[in-house]
């Protein structure tokens, strides 16, 4: 009976189910150091104690590490490297995201990468590190994944498989994060100039004809109580729309869903808060993605132009 062949079963799928748990709370919107901290439990608890796992995270200038996870070293020692900078000989870390590729080093008090550290790691009883860099899609280094040892020794064939599976989802875990914090910031961004130039966001499920507007404005626009649901599209072109532009706005629809194109279209309106006519423009984008899933999903914006005419 071959129980090698069980033992690692057993072992991939530990590691599968942990990087499934951190996915989970990745998803559900869990702190990034929660995610990266299962990551680091789930590598350390398939090595028998053989070695200690670290996250580091290059910061937004490409010259520092910042601590991301390690709960099983010692405190002093995280606190310590935090926020070092990156060059060519700056232990194992250091030196693997400045040159992006891994760094082995099987004894630290001998080897010349460690020099100005080794006393800081001897002294917590740590003898060898391998770290690996973790990149982006684009292929830029995000941070590093580090494997200390408590003697000199290099990593075994099992340490190399964690370490793959550990970094390729700690990548995705943080790339992922940062790209929906940009976003936020943008959102807010187009929010502040929107609410500046008076523009209102709307976003429009085509087949649906469901409506939801991502700022304030428009309620102003159409005169309409804030209580009251946005505006579909057939609403608006029955309550608010003049009747002589009736046909241009369905032939803007049309043109935009037919050809995956643009959405323009610019009329008048009556405000139902006062009876007073406005002129309004809708400049917005068929959403690519929900296009190629067969979906018509209309972004864009909404502004009074009256009285740019």
């Amino acid at each position: 009976m071959d129980f090698s062949h069980g033992v690692e079963s057993a072992r991939s799928r530990a590691l599968l189910a942990g990087q499934n748990q951190a996915l989970q709370l990745a998803i559900g919107g869990a702190p990034l150091h929660e995610v990266l901290e299962v990551l680091v439990h789930t590598a350390e608890s398939q090595s028998s104690g053989s070695f200690l796992c670290s996250i580091l995270l290059l910061d937004e200038d490409g010259k520092h590490l910042r601590h991301g996870a390690a709960p099983s070293l010692p405190a002093a020692y995280n606190t310590a490297i935090d926020g070092i900078a990156i060059g060519p000989a700056v232990g194992s870390c250091g030196t693997a995201a400045h040159f992006g590729h891994s760094i082995y080093v099987t004894d630290i008090a001998r080897d010349p990468l460690w020099v100005n550290f080794k006393d800081l790691a001897l002294q917590h009883g740590l003898r060898a590190c391998w770290s690996t860099p973790f990149v982006s899609k684009e292929g830029t280094v995000l941070g590093t994944l580090a494997l200390y040892y408590r003697e000199p020794r290099g990593p075994s064939e099992e340490d190399r498989d964690t370490v793959k599976l550990i970094g390729n989802t700690a990548a995705l875990v943080i790339q992922n994060t940062r790209m929906a914090a940009r976003l936020k910031d943008l959102d807010a961004t187009a929010r502040l100039a929107a609410d500046a130039g008076e523009l209102g966001f709307f976003t429009w499920d085509v087949a649906a004809d469901a409506v939801t507007w991502q700022n304030d404005r428009p309620y102003a626009i159409f005169g309409i109580s804030r209580n009251e649901e946005p505006i579909s599209a057939s609403r608006f072109a029955q309550e608010f729309l003049h009747p002589e532009d009736r046909p241009a706005f369905s032939a803007a629809v049309a043109q935009a869903v037919a050809g995956g194109v643009s959405f323009h279209f610019e009329g008048r309106i009556r405000r139902k808060s006062d009876g007073v006519q406005r002129r309004v423009e809708f400049t917005g984008q068929l959403d690519a993605a929900a296009w190629e899933r067969g979906q018509a999903r209309v972004v864009g914006i909404a502004a009074d132009v009256t009285d740019r005419l």
